[in-house]
């Protein structure tokens, strides 16, 4: 979409790895500790928010299963229930979006019921919802929201500017701030609302039609923050008369779904939005989320697809091979060629022997990427070189620089030339992993060590005996971490998600893995001076207004993460799952996963 007036678009539209992926979305929350942190899928994050709204169609990126439309030559059934078994990864589940953490689960089961201004596509584009069109100021600082007529609660009361502002202020309460404002931070005046020292904050309604939204910065990613479920607007009408807790079955959301039941223990319910603006699926009346949780959540999930008691199951890996050999459920299986996320390999440069950019690259030359991801786990993961997820390439033109390669041979020179010729005298270095994950879990992260040390002779000491708040008191104790696994997931669709990770004094990096502008040169490498020039980038791009200004300011950047070995690439996850073929007009992408982007009236059920 271009700036200026904006016109809606004609279109409407193994457990351990999960948690592991969790935490790196829940990075953006104020508090951050390993345990509360890593993406979106659907994961954390920032971008160039998109240039055009509106629904795309089916590509690599994306999974779309014939809709109404296209399935014709099928009778729809009608007056159908349907289970979508959901796991919250051992989080608590919770249906308020100003309350909620920031975990992919509710990112795809809140469209259903709640809505913003704007909102995700299945490939974390960016479109209208609630808001007809919008304008932004030339400097960039103010948007302008005209809210679509239709636009009404499920009870039935016409939704009004007034209402995003109270909602908005309601997840910005001092007392009880959403665990997910992070994604509001960039209001104007955020910082002294939330401490409780001013009232003031860049927001308002201009008129019952009209929202304007100032912020501190002219953030170009301010939109796909906005598409975040904590700037979704709720009926405090009815939050006031019901309470904080029940409000949430009295039809105070703007979805096309809205909830009925709800036993946190068990299950929820939704049932159709008669309201929504869109419309209603004319043939599912109901969907039954069971709550499947613990060690035997993804079983359970499968176990109840295969008893045709749920129409969509993640197929995790260990379940990967059970389904490719069932006659049936092979037939079934959905894949996701393009991946919203990455994996990759942090080393501390205040640690020796990473201390040293020519050992860190050497590392990252020692990787054999086909063998870690294609067979060490089993497809699951396709190489990668660099670190923005290839949805990125696909949403924009952002292509990123040429990463480093498996190279034993010059890998081995890189350690000599550091004074470890065939790694002798290094000091001993230790990837600490959870001691809660899997036998299986365990073993990959041996084989990949392994995989290192058959390359260049290096023994890295695989230590599993400490819990994940273990290993995050030791990071603080240590002021970082020697060597660790990260997994990132992009919401959005530029590379932004560098800036949040990689800028030297943010969370992701400082006490972390400690890059910073007064590291030594050494060996022909200046990771100080490189560190400083990327964050003087970062600052730049992130409110360039020019989008291939953007896109080139970032790929520089990336050229100095992958030049100094900041992290050092594995892969881009390989989502798969099982979908019955009785369920059409579903969409899924990278930033979905299994579950559809919402249940709209695109989505049915044919009779076989």
């Amino acid at each position: 979409m271009a700036d200026g007036q904006n016109d809606r678009s004609h279109a409407e539209r193994d457990r351990n790895d999960l948690e592991r992926l969790s935490q790196a979305l829940r990075r953006g929350a104020p508090s951050v500790s390993r345990r509360d942190m890593i993406r979106w899928s659907a994961i954390t994050a920032g971008a160039v928010a998109t240039a055009r709204f509106g629904a795309q169609p089916a590509s690599a990126a994306s999974v779309s299963r014939a809709s109404v439309a296209a399935a014709q030559d099928a009778a729809i059934d009608e007056n159908v229930t349907i289970q979508v078994p959901f796991n919250p990864f051992g989080q608590g589940v919770t249906l308020d979006p100003h309350r909620t953490i920031n975990w992919g689960p509710f990112w795809i089961s809140f469209p259903n019921v709640w809505g913003g201004l704007v909102r995700y596509t299945e490939t974390a584009k960016v479109e209208l919802d609630l808001a007809e069109s919008y304008e932004k100021s030339p400097d960039g600082l103010v948007y302008t929201f005209k809210i679509r007529p239709d636009a009404k609660f499920a009870n039935g009361r016409q939704v009004v500017a007034n209402d995003f502002i109270l909602s908005w202020k309601r997840a910005l309460d001092p007392k009880n701030l959403a665990p997910m404002a992070h994604f509001m931070e960039h209001i104007k005046g955020y910082q002294d609302f939330i401490d409780g020292k001013s009232q003031d904050l860049g927001v308002r309604a201009v008129d019952d039609a009209t929202v304007e939204v100032t912020l501190n910065k002219p953030y170009n990613f301010f939109l796909s923050y906005m598409a975040a479920f904590v700037w979704d607007v709720v009926d405090t009408e009815m939050v006031k008369q019901y309470g904080d807790t029940d409000f949430v079955l009295k039809d105070a959301g703007t979805g096309p779904w809205r909830y009925t039941e709800f036993d946190p223990s068990t299950q929820f319910v939704m049932e159709p939005n008669p309201n929504h603006y869109g419309g209603n699926s004319p043939s599912i009346v109901k969907i039954v989320w069971p709550i499947v949780t613990g060690p035997t959540a993804e079983s359970t999930s499968f176990n109840l697809y295969k008893a045709d008691q749920g129409v969509i199951s993640d197929l995790p890996l260990s379940l990967k091979a059970a389904a490719e050999q069932d006659p049936v459920l092979a037939k079934e299986i959905v894949k996701l060629d393009v991946s919203g996320s990455v994996r990759w390999i942090g080393m501390d440069f205040t640690k020796p022997p990473f201390d040293d950019v020519r050992v860190r690259r050497a590392f990252g030359m020692a990787v054999d990427r086909d063998k870690w991801g294609i067979e060490i786990w089993q497809g699951t993961w396709s190489p990668a070189e660099v670190f923005t997820p290839p949805i990125v390439s696909a949403n924009t033109t952002y292509q990123s620089p040429e990463g480093l390669k498996y190279n034993p041979d010059e890998a081995k020179k890189l350690l000599a030339d550091a004074g470890y010729p065939e790694g002798k005298g290094l000091p001993p270095i230790t990837y600490y992993e959870g001691s809660g994950d899997a036998p299986d879990e365990i073993n990959r992260w041996k084989a990949l060590l392994q995989l290192i040390e058959q390359a260049i002779g290096v023994k890295i000491e695989h230590d599993t005996s400490k819990t994940l708040d273990q290993i995050d008191d030791l990071k603080k104790e240590q002021g970082g971490l020697q060597f660790d696994v990260q997994w990132w997931g992009n919401i959005t669709e530029s590379a932004q998600l560098m800036s949040e990770v990689f800028r030297t004094d943010g969370p992701y990096m400082k006490g972390v893995f400690n890059w910073k502008a007064d590291l030594p040169a050494k060996g022909g490498f200046d990771p100080g001076a490189d560190a400083k020039k990327f964050d003087e980038l970062m600052t730049q791009a992130d409110v360039e207004q020019d989008k291939e200004k953007a896109e080139q300011l970032y790929h520089q950047g990336e050229e100095l993460l992958l030049n100094d070995a900041v992290c050092v690439p594995l892969g881009n996850a390989v989502t798969m799952f099982l979908q019955k073929p009785y369920l059409k007009g579903t969409k899924q992408g990278a930033w979905t996963g299994a579950l559809p982007i919402w249940f709209n009236k695109d989505v049915v059920v044919v009779k076989s």
